[in-house]
Order: C-alpha cells, then sequence, then structure tokens
C-alpha cells in the first residue's frame, strides 16, 4: 500500500510541472534509452535476430529527438493541445514500461 500511494504521489507531483518541462524530461530520458538500445540491438544482433517491431518504434523516437525541427512541432503539440498531451504521457508510459522489461517484444 505504501508503495501505491508514493506512486500516485509522484504522478500528482509530475502533473504539476508544467508541460513543457515534462516534455523536456520525456526528451532525455528517451535519449537515455539509446545505450540500452544498442546493447540490445547488439545481443540481437550476434543471435542474428531481426529488432522488434517496439524496438524499431522506440528507435525512431530517439532519432526523431535529436532532431531540432521534429522535438520543436512536437513540444508545440505536446504543450498546446490538452488531449494530444494525454496521449503522448499514454505511449511514453508504455514505452517506459517495456523499458523496463527484459526487453521489447
Amino acid at each position: 500500500r505504501g508503495a501505491a500511494a508514493a506512486a500516485a504521489a509522484a504522478r500528482l507531483r509530475a502533473r504539476r510541472r508544467s508541460p513543457s518541462d515534462r516534455f523536456s524530461e520525456m526528451l532525455l530520458r528517451v535519449e537515455g534509452w539509446s545505450e540500452e538500445l544498442d546493447a540490445r540491438h547488439a545481443a540481437a544482433a550476434e543471435a542474428a535476430a531481426a529488432p522488434s517491431r517496439i524496438e524499431r518504434v522506440l528507435r525512431g523516437s530517439i532519432v526523431g529527438g535529436r532532431n531540432e525541427e521534429v522535438v520543436a512541432a512536437l513540444r508545440l503539440c505536446y504543450t498546446d493541445y490538452k488531449p494530444l498531451r494525454l496521449m503522448g504521457d499514454l505511449i511514453f508510459s508504455l514505452m517506459g514500461k517495456l523499458m523496463r522489461k527484459s526487453g521489447p517484444s
């Protein structure tokens, strides 16, 4: 019960940050996933396995996060349009869960 309350409190604090700050934090987290995906890719290459669909989506997110024009457009959508922000939060949450697992499937 204590862990659930702490998680709920963390979500509430996250909602109080500005959308722009939350977007910036997401970009940093996605960039951090790059090294982990590189390690997974190397292991998959040794096993002659093709990257999974979700891994390709994550890699595309990383590449997009390095393009200033893409970042500016996504930041505008995320900060100015609440329905898109909600969807962005959902997608980011799902990607985070996948990264916490042993590997994307």
